[in-house]
């Protein structure tokens, strides 16, 4: 359907350092993502401060692993390997990128679309898991462009958290990881969420669960055991525990594999953040072997989970 455009939903990131900066104001400024304590009007501002006391700390970890996220480069990746799929399965709809808080955003690019003849959009999510903060936020975004661009915005594929490809993405990648250290404790490394968004009806924490008793059911036992631990928290408010810290904190002595349960993507969370400051944390505490699993990127089995998906919900 050549009046028809599949928008690959993720959330973007600085390409370079300059653009740090911006990403971080947009990040802290949607209200949906980080509900910052003061009335909603103050929250702009008080975001591009915030950006603006962090950008130094942030455009470093950029730097070290190369000069911007590979968020955009990863994200094509994966629209390239979907498109070409959908094209062996017969489909001619275009498939781009809508990010939020980074370029290509949803009102530039509805605009373009619309100028292209697109007159239909099927959003398709790279949060595998139902969140109201990341792909509530892109949604709630895409349907008020969508509005003013007068296109119509066609039910989606919104989250995967049990889909067997999914799944399958994961767990080939730790089945090699476990025959080299049979003996490791596996460690499921999801993002965090303040708890009181959860405490308000996010379905993320469920569906991060449902995640890990799904994979846990496929692997069956693990010798050195697995446990479950959340990274990337920011500011004062509680949030979804144990931290990966605290738990890598009490491994001395043991091998130890990391598997990034809710990124489908390498960027800076995996690339700096397991891969450089928690590699230093286990370190630190005596940790014999660090081991990080990589994302599924455009692991066959992902890609056939993204477009059985989309084929099930084509017009």
């Amino acid at each position: 359907m050549r009046d028809t455009a599949i928008l690959l939903l993720n959330l973007g990131g600085p390409v370079n350092l300059g653009q740090v900066e911006p990403f971080l104001a947009a990040l802290f400024g949607d209200r949906d993502l980080i509900k910052l304590p003061c009335p909603a009007f103050l929250q702009p501002p008080l975001a591009r401060l915030i950006a603006r006391l962090r950008a130094p700390g942030a455009r470093g970890r950029y730097a070290e692993i190369g000069g911007g996220s590979p968020l955009l480069r990863e994200s094509a990746f994966q629209g390239n390997a979907l498109r070409a799929a959908l094209r062996a399965a017969g489909r001619d709809e275009a498939v781009k990128l809508c990010f939020r808080y980074a370029a290509p955003k949803a009102a530039g690019l509805l605009q373009a679309l619309k100028r292209d003849g697109i007159r239909k959009l099927v959003p398709v999510t790279l949060y595998p898991h139902d969140c109201r903060a990341t792909t509530g936020s892109s949604l709630r975004e895409l349907a008020v462009e969508a509005a003013k661009a007068g296109l119509e915005l066609l039910p989606g594929v919104d989250h995967y958290a049990t889909d067997p490809d999914y799944l399958e993405a994961l767990e080939r990648p730790l089945r090699v990881a476990l025959a080299e250290l049979p003996d490791a404790t596996v460690i499921f490394s999801a993002h965090s969420l303040p708890v009181r968004q959860i405490a308000a009806g996010d379905p993320y924490e469920k569906e991060i669960h449902a995640t890990l008793d799904a994979l846990i059911a496929r692997l069956g036992p693990i010798p050195g055991g697995h446990t479950l631990a959340y990274q990337s928290r920011t500011g004062p408010v509680r949030w979804l525990e144990p931290p990966l810290k605290a738990v890598l904190e009490s491994m001395g002595g043991k091998d130890v594999i990391i598997v990034p349960l809710s990124f489908v993507s390498e960027h800076i969370e995996t690339l700096h953040e397991l891969d450089i400051e928690y590699r230093e944390v286990a370190h630190q505490a005596g940790v014999r072997t660090y081991r990080r699993v990589s994302a599924p990127g455009t692991d066959a089995a992902y890609i056939r989970c993204l477009t059985r998906r989309v084929l099930e919900i084509l017009p």
